[in-house]
């Protein structure tokens, strides 16, 4: 167990390939929109690939899951680290809230907890990508990076946080994680 939020009354775990079908319930119990804002598309049943990939059954993925007190799953969010061609590794992160659960901050704690998993693996940066109408997932990426740097697709918004200091050294120190 990774952190209660006792308040909020949820806890994060991290994700194995054992929580599959809690995974499938889970994305299949999810609104239209929220899938949609999620995986850019409907997932109502989702495919094995996907699976794997969610649970990170396919080695990828850090995957960390939220569960509620009974132990349902209320949020997932899970990120891949790749090598960019500059040589530096970055981290792309994905995160969805069941829609009875969303504004209670499981998103944030899934983002702040991923974040720094991410940057303790010497991740030089983070990148977002999200759908110009997830006006949510917008705003609270612009409280936690204001300084990120946008850029608009044809259908998203790229965003881009340093997860650095300036001088990106190996072994550099995390700076202003959430």
């Amino acid at each position: 167990m990774l952190r209660t939020q006792a308040r909020a009354g949820f806890v994060l775990t991290t994700g194995t390939p054992a929580d599959a079908e809690r995974v499938r319930e889970f994305v299949a119990g999810l609104s239209l929109r929220s899938q949609f804002f999620r995986f850019f598309a409907s997932v109502a049943t989702p495919s094995s690939s996907l699976l794997r990939s969610l649970t990170g059954a396919d080695g990828r993925a850090d995957v960390l899951i939220a569960r509620d007190a009974a132990g349902n799953l209320v949020g997932h969010g899970m990120v891949v680290d790749r090598v960019s061609g500059d040589g530096r590794r970055v981290s792309d992160i994905g995160v969805v809230v069941a829609d009875g659960w969303q504004g209670r901050g499981v998103g944030s704690a899934l983002m702040r907890a991923l974040t720094l998993r991410a940057a303790s693996r010497g991740s030089a940066e983070l990148v977002m990508d999200v759908l110009p109408e997830n006006a949510r997932m917008l705003g609270m990426i612009e409280r936690r990076w204001p300084d990120a740097r946008r850029s608009r697709n044809r259908d998203s918004v790229t965003i881009r946080a340093c997860l650095l200091d300036a001088a990106g050294a190996a072994g550099a120190r995390p700076a202003r994680l959430p």
